[in-house]
């Protein structure tokens, strides 16, 4: 990833997405490996021994490799590894485990290798001692839990509650101008402020929020404002908010993983938002009920827009593909598959059919969407790392984008060429987001400060100013008055 700077955040795909294998590390030192798994569980009985053979033994072996993939969420291929019961049921292919024929369940035929592709798909093969143990399993009649065994054990994560010693600065995680470019909304940890953009005064702070808030969204009319994020490898959350009352209007909750990018439709109609945990939700935005759930990414989605006509929805992953999906019936449309990594931001140009996405390969891809294919209009190897977010100005005249190499540029839109560069950023530019009117760009950045960009002469207006207040923990502030 050239100049990579780890950081144990969450808030950016950069952070949460290539080294989460070293993330799992971390939990597994502190204690809490449970949190990378989903919260229903195959789990044997609590706080008894696993005997090898017995199902104890592998639900724990299927728990640790396959739940990944195989939850009542994620389903791939159409398998669920949540229960006894749909563990037997099988898949798409069918039955994966045939009680008493070990040599002939596709479950031990895919572990072996001996039908591709082989599983845990991307990952490190079984040891032989955890195949052989599930072979034994199967032989003896694959017999599900014992009497008193439970099948689903609520695995909520044991995280420690570390409360910092010093000062903290949030990141800015989402930024997100009103339709009639009054306020910015300013996202960051567990709040969003609202910001007056004449004076740059704080009209109101929107709390409550569990975590980071990771994508900002306002309707159409500017009434109600959706922040989406939630609590890594848990839930996500998406609050809406009465903006004129500064009232809360619901909380949606539905996503097994945090959320990293929440659209609305043109009409004000739907909310899609797309999560870690490899899902697309359609929403009723009247109602917060859930229309829809769109499965085909094999991994984490970060990016996730609407057309300009509202027919068409576009997503973006880690998966290193766009895919294009039928707003009205949920069907994905085909798949974009040019980008060579994990794609971090997709963006629709206005009044046209032209989508843009880039990511970890450092390229801006375009193409030209139709119903039933998408032909690629352009690409271009466009920064010295990776692209963390793009976006168009309303006229769809200029392409912004930010990168891990410290820098933002504005584009011509046809070229891609930049037009002017502001380098030397003092950390990631992770939000942005322009004006209705084109004028002005809002950078937020992971150091938690905010700039304004004017959009007309590229000068930067005034200094960059800390988003969020920063208050010491209160045992400190108590401790040191005391002395």
């Amino acid at each position: 990833m050239g100049r990579f700077r780890l950081r144990i955040s969450g808030t950016s795909p950069l952070a949460a997405m290539p080294w989460n294998l070293l993330a799992f590390g971390i939990f597994v030192m502190f204690g809490v490996a449970g949190a990378v798994m989903p919260t229903a569980a195959i789990a044997g009985p609590g706080g008894e021994s696993q005997t090898a053979g017995g199902f104890s033994h592998v639900a724990a072996i299927l728990k640790k490799n396959c739940l990944g993939c195989h939850n009542g969420t994620a389903k791939m291929g159409g398998l669920v590894m949540d229960s006894y019961a749909t563990l037997m049921k099988g898949g798409a292919h069918g039955a994966v485990i045939l009680p008493g024929k070990e040599s002939q369940s596709l479950m031990i035929l895919r572990l072996e290798g001996k039908v591709q592709p082989r599983m845990p798909f991307g990952g490190e093969p079984l040891s032989a001692a955890d195949i052989k143990a599930i072979e034994d399993w199967i032989h003896t009649g694959a017999k599900g839990p014992a009497a008193g065994e439970a099948t689903i054990a609520p695995s909520e994560p044991n995280i420690p509650n570390i409360k910092p010693q010093v000062p903290v600065t949030s990141p800015i995680t989402s930024l997100a101008y009103s339709p009639d470019g009054k306020i910015l909304a300013v996202g960051g940890y567990q709040k969003v402020e609202l910001k007056a953009t004449d004076t740059g005064k704080v009209l109101a702070t929107l709390t409550g929020h569990v975590d980071y808030v990771r994508s900002l969204a306002f309707s159409p009319d500017g009434k109600w404002l959706a922040a989406a994020g939630g609590l890594p490898a848990r839930q996500g959350e998406i609050k809406m908010w009465d903006v004129a009352a500064r009232q809360l209007l619901r909380t949606l909750n539905g996503h097994t993983d945090c959320i990293y990018s929440v659209a609305v439709s043109p009409d004000g109609k739907l909310l899609a938002s797309g999560s870690y945990d490899k899902t697309i939700i359609l929403w009723d935005a009247a109602t917060g009920k859930d229309l829809k759930t769109l499965r085909d990414h094999i991994d984490a989605v970060f990016g996730v827009a609407f057309s300009p006509d509202g027919k068409w929805l576009a997503s973006g992953s880690q998966d290193r593909t766009v895919k294009i999906w039928s707003v009205a019936t949920g069907e994905r449309l085909y798949t974009l598959g040019n980008p060579s990594d994990s794609v971090t931001s997709i963006a629709f140009r206005p009044g046209s059919n032209q989508l843009a996405a880039a990511g970890f390969d450092k390229t801006i891809w375009v193409w030209n969407l139709a119903p039933d294919a998408g032909t690629l209009a352009q690409s271009l190897i466009a920064d010295e790392d990776a692209i963390l977010q793009i976006a168009y100005t309303p006229d769809g005249k200029r392409l912004i984008t930010t990168s891990s190499d410290f820098s933002v540029s504005v584009r011509d839109a046809d070229s891609l060429n930049p037009v002017a560069v502001f380098d030397k950023q003092p950390d990631w530019v992770e939000a942005l987001s322009i004006s209705p009117d084109g004028k002005w760009l809002a950078a937020g950045r992971y150091n938690g400060t905010l700039s304004i960009y004017n959009l007309q002469d590229y000068q930067e207006v005034g200094s960059p100013e800390v988003a969020f207040q920063t208050h010491p923990p209160a045992a400190r502030v108590k401790q040191t008055a005391s002395r």
